[in-house]
């Protein structure tokens, strides 16, 4: 993640090696220790953000399925084109990437009202 030279005792902060590790690493005075850090900012979601996530994640979900391979970006390609690049929410997009993308996710809230 990140990686900081210090002048004071603490040499170096190399940051999160992957995203499931709980701490980071630094060096003090030649050794290396690790720091646990608790972070919660994700846990303390908002219902309204969670609901954000949602259609974020089922956006990415069928972009990944239907849109990533070679074949899918000329089908993504043509149906952006067929659509003079407005999206379902009245928008116009200038990739087709963020066109569909906001077009499923528009889709996913329509079909799965906050509300409810």
């Amino acid at each position: 993640m990140s990686k900081i030279e210090t002048a004071s005792a603490i040499n170096k902060i190399q940051g999160k090696t992957n995203g499931k590790d709980s701490g980071y690493f630094y060096m003090r005075n030649g050794k290396q220790f690790y720091r646990t850090r608790e972070e919660t900012y994700q846990k303390n979601q908002s219902p309204k953000q969670k609901y954000n996530s949602a259609a974020f994640a089922y956006a990415n979900a069928q972009m990944t399925q239907n849109y990533g391979t070679p074949e899918g970006k000329i089908r993504l390609a043509a149906e952006y084109e067929a659509a003079h690049h407005i999206g379902s929410n009245g928008k116009k997009y200038t990739t087709p990437w963020s066109w569909k993308f906001n077009s499923l996710q528009f889709e996913y809230k329509q079909t799965h009202p906050f509300e409810s």
